[in-house]
């Protein structure tokens, strides 16, 4: 349970720090969101830009969201035109009504930050579902969580997820307790390559770690 709150409380966070870059940068941002030309991959410098740039409007979302008890994972990305997807998933199905409303509430965040909708994209989905729109993924907080339900159903026990993303990979490193052996180890590395793959990204693009540092605390 303790565990299940940190991760929690980590995902929060990781909408506002996003990963854990530790370089910085200056992008174009405002020709990104008026043009409709389609633009080259970000690199690390311009995705680490895009997350400063937009930091306070994700905050803002997951906050409006929690007020209305929505259990739900925030994520954002830059689609190939240059705007920007803001893409909600929700573990359990909802009406048409509760989708509608969580739009309302990610407008008006958006225009609470002074940014122009017709710069955003918003998406609506279930959590176990892949994302439909080719965006450059500024986050990956469903595709974790999705992770932790898989790792937690193999009851490997204590362990955390935590993950980076540059331009080229995503680093993806669950850490175990040091007693799991090779075993528990290659499982949980096969538990994240099926998840990637059932949200249809490509498993290239990630590198999977398995640490053996978490401390085994006695029941």
């Amino acid at each position: 349970m303790f565990i299940k709150k940190l991760f929690t409380l980590w995902f929060l966070l990781s909408i506002i720090v996003c990963g854990g870059f530790f370089f910085f940068a200056n992008v174009p941002i405002q020709y990104a969101e008026k043009s409709n030309v389609s633009l080259a991959q970000p690199t690390n410098d311009e995705l680490l830009g895009y997350m400063q740039h937009y930091q306070f409007i994700m905050s803002d979302i997951a906050m409006a969201l929690q007020k209305e008890f929505y259990i739900f994972y925030v994520d954002y990305g830059v689609l190939p035109n240059g705007k920007i997807e803001l893409l909600v998933s929700i573990p359990e199905k909802i009406d048409q009504l509760s989708k509608q409303k969580i739009e309302e509430m990610m407008l008006q965040c958006i225009q609470k930050n002074d940014f122009n909708p017709i710069s955003f994209q918003i998406t609506i989905k279930n959590l176990y579902d892949p994302v439909t729109m080719n965006s450059t993924r500024l986050s990956y907080n469903d595709v974790m969580a999705h992770l932790f339900e898989a790792m937690t159903a193999q009851q490997v026990g204590s362990f955390s997820i935590d993950y980076t993303i540059t331009s080229e990979i995503v680093h993806i490193i669950i850490n175990l307790t040091e007693e799991k052996d090779d075993v528990i180890q290659k499982k949980a590395r096969q538990v994240a390559e099926n998840i990637i793959k059932l949200h249809q990204l490509d498993v290239q693009q990630f590198h999977i770690e398995i640490q053996n540092k978490m401390f085994a605390y006695d029941k």
